[in-house]
């Protein structure tokens, strides 16, 4: 009896130590590579105010079927690696909480929002839209406690050939 005792608790030990090692691994995993093409169209790179040798910038990614994401893209220029985190909201489906990453030297991330559809115009193509015919999204990065936003450059509404509009 004692011994199943001793083995349910180190099976609880060892399962709550993979949970626990596996949450900032998960937090980073938002965190990918950026390689840039014609598809994507990038604000202007500013310098973050809590290091002057990070910058970052609000980036907006579209295709082909109509569907677009919003993405945070930083870099650090630094000699010592950056804690960073931050948020964006998206026009285009889901927001994302990107988690906190340790941004090496030298390194460039990106946090990805989902890809999601370009709203659909509502009086066709041309026409302004009573509502807004641009949509993009916000990024907002968190580095030393201070935050700061961004607003992504935006695409046009979708006209779909198919609408009665």
């Amino acid at each position: 009896m004692r011994k199943i005792a001793t083995t349910l608790l180190a099976a609880a030990a060892m399962a709550a130590g993979t949970l626990l090692a596996a949450a900032p691994a998960q937090a980073a995993s938002q965190w990918q590579t950026v390689q840039t093409n014609a598809n994507w169209k990038c604000a202007k790179t500013v310098v973050h105010p809590s290091r002057a040798d990070l910058g970052y910038q609000a980036c907006l990614v579209t295709n082909a079927q109509a569907q677009a994401q919003v993405v945070m893209v930083v870099v650090n220029n630094s000699t010592t690696p950056v804690s960073i985190s931050g948020n964006i909201t998206s026009a285009f489906g889901a927001d994302r909480t990107c988690g906190t990453l340790s941004l090496g030297v030298g390194e460039r991330r990106g946090c990805f929002a989902p890809t999601g559809p370009i709203p659909v115009c509502l009086t066709g193509a041309g026409h302004p839209d009573p509502t807004e015919q641009l949509h993009g999204g916000t990024i907002r990065l968190t580095v030393g406690g201070v935050t700061k936003a961004m607003d992504s450059p935006r695409t046009e509404c979708f006209f779909d050939p198919t609408s009665p509009w």
